[in-house]
């Protein structure tokens, strides 16, 4: 399979304990993701769930997707970060572009229309 050209795909928007991040299940090429931001691999658990068992910055076996954030995680001596509160998808599709020009306060008001739209479902 041959990775994919970052800049050309779109994404979807997820909160990974308190990480906004895009997430593709796609491989990217690496030299195409801007130097400004950290890509990551993401591996499935061992039942094939769809679940974020483990994120590296390559993953062979397993592999779910690749996300992309504007900061590091934080990886462990083996080069590993193992989600707390798993991930949570937001909504909306955006490109590389849309996600490098989003601002903290945009980041926020998307998660708050998350919550009050889950609010009025209970």
């Amino acid at each position: 399979m041959i990775p994919e050209d970052a800049r050309t795909e779109r994404y979807e928007l997820i909160d990974l304990d308190g990480y906004i991040c895009l997430f593709t299940d796609i491989r990217l090429d690496r030299s195409t993701i801007p130097e400004s931001l950290y890509c990551y691999d993401v591996r499935d658990s061992d039942y094939c769930d769809g679940t974020f068992a483990e994120i590296k910055p390559s993953i062979m076996v397993n592999y779910w997707g690749t996300i992309i954030c504007k900061s590091p995680l934080p990886l462990d001596n083996l080069q590993s970060y193992y989600p707390k509160n798993g991930e949570n998808y937001l909504p909306g599709i955006y490109t590389l572009d849309d996600f490098m020009e989003m601002t903290q306060e945009e980041f926020d008001e998307i998660i708050s229309e998350k919550n009050e739209m889950l609010m009025s479902m209970q």
